[in-house]
């Protein structure tokens, strides 16, 4: 993954530019909250479903940050390319926390698209929560650097 710096060449052919919009960049971060609420609920009866709110929460979160960049993912690859493009902007002290994000979202896509036995452990959601509140807490704090005359609603 590369770190901060220009958007390399082929990041940035993977986003388009969109206007900032301040109300989408909070429901994204309320949708969020709400994915990390339906993990919690989940994760005593269905581990496969609570790991995939806590995906679903950290790419909510990820597309507020975009939304606040004024970029968004385009067409091919979405999911990667908000891994890609948090994993840039949040820099080297934040690498170990991408690349579990981004095992989640293959292990995610197993679940979706090759059903079968591999599941969820118990330790994983305990790793995958904590990861993915570690993530809204510093994408919180960053749409707020970047908006910081702006009074959100997150």
């Amino acid at each position: 993954m590369t770190f901060k710096g220009p958007l390399p060449a082929e990041l940035e052919k993977k986003l388009k530019p969109c206007p900032i919009d301040l109300k989408r960049v909070e429901y994204f971060i309320k949708r969020a909250r709400k994915d990390f609420a339906s993990a919690q609920l989940l994760s005593a009866t269905d581990l496969e479903g609570a790991f995939t709110f806590l995906y679903d929460g950290m790419l909510h979160a990820g597309l507020a940050y975009m939304a606040v960049s004024g970029v968004y993912p385009d067409m091919r690859g979405k999911h990667q390319t908000v891994i890609e493009f948090a994993a840039h902007e949040l820099g080297k002290n934040y690498e170990s926390q991408m690349e579990f994000y981004d095992r989640m979202r293959r292990k995610r896509h197993q679940f979706i698209y090759e059903p079968g036995p591999m599941g969820c452990t118990l330790k994983e959601i305990e790793e995958a929560n904590k990861v993915a509140s570690e993530f809204l807490a510093v994408i919180l704090t960053k749409i707020k650097e970047k908006s910081p005359q702006k009074e959100l609603d997150l």
